[in-house]
């Protein structure tokens, strides 16, 4: 990782198999039991990549289709960071996994410092789809890649090429979902303060940790406490502090 990188910010993405079942009808408003399951779903492939690094890194189940290896592997990785950033990653990606784990009985935290672009995106803002290939696309990207409906199928019955596929799919996610992040960040609030984090106090920019930051704006509460809006003069990020915590700045400096 980069020295120059004080806070680690994982990006990351998973692809999972469906279940197997046995069923006697096939079409809408199905109902399959737990008991038909013949072999229970797995996740094929975790992709992941550091912010300030290039390079993208992939792990994926084994010639038994176990997810076992792989997620010990990923987990040594998570617990690293200082967030994780994932879209839909708090109900999906982060559950998925951890329900995996206990699975195979690997110990994982039970609670990680994660950033949730689905979440955002819905709470933030009124797009006309909130999936990370519309808003990818809407913000300037291409959007998702080399997908299809049988590739799944395909990886699944261990075709020749096909697990390459999905690892390159899943890829993609990794650089269209870091691209999000950047262009919803300026908008959006952080769920890890950065700079306080790198041991820069909380009047530095949670995104970059510049001291750049200048005052934008004063706030009174209804309670009558007064918040200071600062304005990072490195990346433009906006975040509030209390007077208090402004004034001992401005003393300390």
């Amino acid at each position: 990782m980069s020295k120059k990188q004080a806070v680690k910010r994982l990006y990351f993405d998973i692809e999972v198999s469906p279940n197997l079942v046995y069923t006697w009808n096939v079409g809408y408003k199905q109902t399959i039991d737990y008991h038909n399951i013949v072999k229970e779903r797995a996740i094929i492939c975790i992709c992941w990549k550091w912010e300030g690094e290039k390079t993208i890194y992939d792990l994926r189940w084994d010639a038994k289709q176990s997810d076992k290896k792989m997620l010990q592997e990923f987990i040594k990785v998570a617990n690293t960071a200082d967030e994780l950033v994932g879209h839909n990653g708090d109900k999906f990606d982060l559950a998925w996994i951890r329900t995996r784990c206990v699975f195979h009985g690997i110990p994982m935290f039970p609670k990680y410092s994660s950033l949730d672009t689905l979440k955002k995106a819905r709470s933030g803002f009124r797009f006309n789809s909130n999936r990370l290939d519309y808003i990818n696309k809407f913000l300037g990207g291409k959007g998702k890649q080399g997908s299809y409906a049988g590739l799944w199928t395909e990886v699944m019955n261990d075709e020749e090429g096909a697990i390459e596929k999905m690892i390159k799919y899943c890829v993609n996610d990794i650089k269209i979902l870091e691209d999000v992040y950047k262009k919803l960040s300026p908008y959006i609030t952080n769920s890890v303060h950065h700079g306080a984090l790198s041991g820069k106090g909380k009047s530095s920019c949670p995104e970059c940790g510049s001291l750049e930051c200048s005052v934008s704006k004063r706030r009174v509460t209804a309670s009558g406490m007064i918040k200071v809006q600062l304005q990072c003069g490195k990346c433009g990020k906006y975040h509030t502090i209390s007077e208090t915590t402004y004034q001992n700045m401005a003393i300390t400096l």
